[in-house]
């Protein structure tokens, strides 16, 4: 079965190739950095085949008037030809031509290019039309090419676009496939809570992809992110919390969760480990296995630290039937938990 970051390379390398994902399935075999550079590479080959007549391409278009070559851009050239001729022309002379555009072709423009060749277009594009833009690729679901912008984007239209599109689920969606983790920290920072935390309960309610992609996101943010994330989702109250732990103990996601916990204050871990949905043999069994199996036995402490005495003793004996192995770590975290050192 793929990782969340093979699922996520396979997706973006299907959206180059304009096939489905399902056709690129045997590549779950290779990790999600070889897929990566496998669909860098292809990209790369596009963008760089027939560059000759692209330039010649580009060089006729500076002949004509602005307006003129941006009529000809939709009418005749099309979205595949004028992503591949972007970059070759004067950043300047760029911005004038796709300023002309209407909305929807720029869009499909967007679909087709690399925005890392066409830094300084974007940079120069008046923030209106970026944002007009951001709004019709949302309105079409194209979040992995709205995400391959972000790495690009100067920090004002990343702003005016956060601003301007309110649906929090898309932007979760959005922020799984963007491949900088710095520049995804910046993105995260600048949303306020109220945001942020509606995205955390949205991914909990939403369906059975949501979830694992926002704890993906949670986990590849910088540490103060991170820890700010997870504080925001240990405060969504008891209900939620609930929701959280029966979500991720169905979907067998405590690897994805645990790290997250850990990032808990204190007083979140009491609160969460007194939850009554941890207090349940199934839930306990899949919690301690994956501490075992992932060696997450010190993101488990702090829960495990803080079960009511109760729930320790039943935590105990499911590791017991679970092997010895399984007693000596459990023991081991518990012991560690309660050393005046720890």
């Amino acid at each position: 079965m793929a990782t969340l970051a093979q699922h996520a390379e396979i997706l973006k390398l299907a959206r180059v190739l304009a096939t489905t994902p399902g056709q690129l399935a045997y590549l779950e075999k290779l990790d999600a950095a070889s897929i990566r550079q496998l669909r860098e590479r292809i990209t790369g080959s596009l963008f760089d085949a027939d560059q000759h007549l692209f330039h010649r391409v580009a060089a006729s278009s500076r002949l004509l008037p602005g307006k003129i070559t941006a009529l000809i851009a939709e009418k005749a050239l099309g979205s595949l030809l004028c992503a591949r001729i972007a970059g070759l022309l004067p950043a300047d002379r760029a911005v004038d031509i796709a300023k002309r555009l209407h909305t929807p072709f720029l869009a499909d423009v967007c679909l087709e290019i690399d925005p890392r060749h066409i830094r300084e277009l974007i940079a120069g594009m008046p923030l209106d039309r970026v944002v007009d833009v951001a709004r019709e690729l949302a309105g079409r679901r194209e979040h992995i090419a709205m995400a391959r912008f972000v790495d690009c984007l100067p920090e004002t239209a990343m702003r005016a676009i956060l601003a301007a599109l309110r649906d929090d689920v898309a932007l979760l969606q959005i922020g799984f496939f963007v491949e900088d983790p710095a520049q995804l920290s910046a993105v995260i920072a600048m949303l306020p809570d109220a945001r942020l935390r509606n995205m955390i309960a949205s991914a909990i309610e939403g369906d059975d992809e949501l979830w694992p992609e926002a704890m993906n996101l949670i986990n590849g943010i910088a540490t103060p992110q991170r820890r700010h994330m997870a504080a925001l989702a240990a405060d969504l109250g008891d209900a939620m919390l609930t929701r959280m732990l029966e979500r991720t103990h169905r979907q067998s996601l405590w690897p994805a969760l645990l790290p997250i916990v850990a990032e808990m204050a204190t007083a979140q871990h009491a609160h969460l480990a007194r939850l009554a949905a941890l207090d349940n043999d199934a839930m306990l069994e899949s919690l301690i296995l994956a501490a075992h199996q992932g060696m997450l036995w010190p993101q488990l402490l702090p829960l495990v630290a803080n079960m009511p005495s109760p729930t320790q003793s039943r935590a105990a004996s499911i590791a017991e039937r679970l092997g010895p192995d399984v007693v000596t770590q459990l023991t081991q975290a518990i012991r560690t938990a309660a050393s005046p050192a720890a």
